[in-house]
């Protein structure tokens, strides 16, 4: 009885592990809704304003410089904690990582550079490893080059140069899995239709647990306990089938 007992509550673990897993990512609709806090090579840029399932949000900050997003356009993203970037999508049995818009071409590194500046911008942080003064506006450049795998450097100033030099080297004695583990405030929004001409990936901080995560978790856990009530059924029905067959012996 004790090891079945203990069996039942490995099951009810896993599925409620397994859960737990996938309210960590979810579907959400974003929506643009025009602001931004800086500007960039004439380009708006900073946090932008932005509805996240209806509700105003934080603000939503782009880390993707090769498409555009459109004042009032909505669209339907996927929404990844970036505290579970390396964690395992049971859909794919692959890293959360690589079902966003840069994690097969610039890896933890690069998203957890862009995590950390991304944190500094909503921080209102404006200096990094002695360097100090630093706008939203280099932040922004800085997180749309690593996005795009260092193609903006021509355009860069000299400040936002050393910034991301200094970010990679940060990254070289310190873990950027482990840092990466730490932003469970943070929130990557891939858009569920990647590509060119598509909208833009984009960051939250202190989203809500995504819809669909939390009713999956729940319903999970009830299945669990489902399954749980019907192994004690049936363990029931046969201990009294034995006995009222040691009866009638």
């Amino acid at each position: 009885m004790k090891s079945r007992a203990l069996a039942y509550i490995a099951t009810a673990g896993a599925f409620f592990c397994f859960g737990a897993s996938l309210s960590a990512q979810g579907v959400v609709t974003v929506k643009f809704t025009g602001s931004h806090s800086t500007t960039w090579d004439g380009l708006d840029a900073g946090i932008y304003g932005g509805d996240i399932n209806g509700n105003a949000s934080p603000g939503i900050i782009c880390d993707d410089f090769a498409d555009e997003t459109y004042n009032g356009e909505s669209w339907k993203a996927n929404a990844y904690e970036a505290s579970q970037l390396t964690a395992t999508d049971p859909s794919t049995g692959k890293p959360y990582l690589d079902d966003t818009l840069f994690g097969s071409k610039i890896g933890v590194n690069g998203y957890a550079e862009m995590g950390m500046l991304v944190s500094m911008m909503f921080s209102g942080t404006s200096s990094f490893s002695g360097i100090t003064g630093i706008t939203q506006a280099e932040l922004a450049s800085a997180i749309w080059d690593i996005g795009m795998g260092g193609d903006l450097k021509g355009l860069l100033d000299a400040k936002t140069s050393l910034l991301i030099s200094d970010l990679q080297s940060y990254f070289k004695t310190h873990s950027a899995t482990a840092y990466l583990d730490s932003l469970t405030n943070l929130w990557i929004l891939t858009p569920s239709v990647k590509g060119l001409g598509e909208p833009q990936e984009m960051w939250t901080d202190d989203l809500a647990v995504p819809e669909g995560g939390a009713a999956l978790l729940y319903l999970l856990i009830a299945g669990a306990s489902c399954f749980g009530a019907l192994f004690m059924k049936k363990r029931k029905l046969g201990a009294d089938h034995a006995s009222t067959l040691r009866r009638l012996a």
